[in-house]
């Protein structure tokens, strides 16, 4: 809609909706489900061609000058890393498998991957998206017209191996535990999800430290280049007139509850950082503390460029940056259809409490609900098993009562299920 009404568009990095929404870019843009991606490379060619121009590949595998190197190969750029503890290949002669005590192979994955990158920080996925959006930045400077430039990094994400100099930035030793890493999870529906009974290693708190050094690690590399693109608007003179938009699509478990990854709707996973800036217009250092959902930011971006009103499943965010939003309870709703009636689907937030449940009214899995005040590490849900679950109905058919609103107001196909599903139990099927 932007292109359309004469915006200069262009897109850098990780790209997950389908193609034909790219067209209006005025570069191309590579989609996560190329045949390259399904080949298995795991990542964008374009990056893969830049790195191996500017980073030859080194083999390792089967050469003796790497034999208890401590490196290994990431899977993700097909370079060295050096392991740390967690990693699954840890003290382990250069191997590009991984074989269990019956000799058999074991599938590793992106998150398997723990350490230090031997990828120079120059050159890192980041850094090359990074200097993708500072090139844009100063074309787009010259043309004079407006536009719309987006940056989707690829990281903080698996694997978590961050490059020289931001790896050295946090001693594991001093890394934070998370409060709920020893959750037994006895009364919810994730107890066996992100193959958390089989990682256990991701409940022991003195490993799970060397992923959370590494993950700040990839967030101070983020914030490093955050910072010379805003230093690019400054020095270009367009701050002034530029709405920037900071924000991720989904968190990192590192640890709490045990697990790993995201896919779940506990706070480490489902929510994310957003900040906006447009001075003259959004007043510096405020602080929204209402539940909101990305679906509200194409509305709030139309509102502030003057874009008219489309039709959207979102509202501007404009009333509560100002204080004008009418609503006694704000809430947000999250959707997560992956595994259908087997996992919890459908979440709503207010500020005080969480509630989740299956899209389906005769799944067996346990409905959730976390009073957040009492429990913000959200350990003690008042449904499922509790004993005591009926207590708490009045709370669950409110945060029921608003899911069934928002699942009407977006049309969805899952209303009537939802609907049927009682407030507190678990139904049979």
């Amino acid at each position: 809609l932007l292109a359309d009404q004469g915006y200069a568009a262009v897109y850098h990095g990780k790209w997950h909706t389908p193609l034909h929404r790219a067209l209006k870019y005025r570069n191309a843009v590579t989609p996560a489900g190329a045949a390259e991606w399904e080949r298995g490379l795991g990542m964008s060619p374009d990056y893969l061609r830049y790195l191996d121009a500017n980073f030859k590949r080194t083999k390792l595998a089967g050469n003796p000058e790497y034999r208890r190197s401590g490196l290994q190969e990431n899977g993700f750029d097909k370079r060295p890393y050096k392991t740390n503890p967690l990693d699954p290949r840890h003290g382990m002669e250069p191997v590009n498998k991984l074989l269990g005590k019956d000799g058999k192979e074991i599938a590793l994955r992106q998150p398997d991957s723990h350490g230090v990158s031997s990828t120079p920080a120059e050159h890192t996925i980041t850094a090359y998206q990074a200097k993708l959006t500072l090139a844009s930045l100063e074309n787009l400077a010259k043309e004079g017209r407006p536009f719309s430039l987006h940056c989707s990094f690829h990281c903080p994400h698996a694997p978590i191996t961050p490059s020289e100099p931001f790896a050295s930035m946090f001693d594991p030793q001093n890394m934070p535990v998370p409060a709920s890493i020893g959750d037994s999870m006895e009364n919810s529906p994730y107890v066996q999800e992100n193959g958390r009974s089989k990682l256990p290693q991701y409940a022991d708190p003195a490993m799970i430290k060397y992923m959370v050094a590494n993950y700040y690690a990839f967030v101070a590399e983020i914030d490093h280049w955050v910072g010379r693109i805003l230093d690019k608007l400054d020095e270009l003179g367009l701050a002034a007139n530029t709405l920037v938009v900071f924000t991720s699509d989904h968190g990192e478990m590192l640890g709490a509850h045990g697990m790993r990854e995201k896919n779940v709707f506990y706070e480490e996973s489902v929510h994310v950082p957003l900040l906006l800036r447009l001075p003259g217009q959004i007043k510096p250092g405020t602080v929204v503390g209402a539940p909101v959902s990305h679906l509200d930011l194409f509305a709030t971006i139309f509102d502030y460029l003057g874009g008219g009103r489309h039709a959207s499943d979102g509202e501007s965010l404009r009333r509560h940056i100002e204080g004008t939003d009418a609503a006694k309870d704000p809430f947000a709703v999250a959707e997560w259809n992956w595994r259908g009636p087997v996992q919890p689907n459908l979440m709503v937030r207010t500020r005080g409490w969480k509630y989740f449940i299956p899209n389906t009214a005769g799944s067996k899995e346990m409905n959730v609900l976390y009073d957040l005040q009492k429990d913000p590490h959200e350990m003690d849900n008042l449904l499922g098993g509790n004993p005591k679950a009926e207590t708490y109905r009045k709370q669950a058919e409110y945060m029921h009562g608003l899911l069934v609103r928002w699942l009407e107001k977006t049309r969805s196909p899952h209303v009537d299920e939802v609907r049927r599903r009682d407030a507190v139990k678990a139904q049979p099927a």
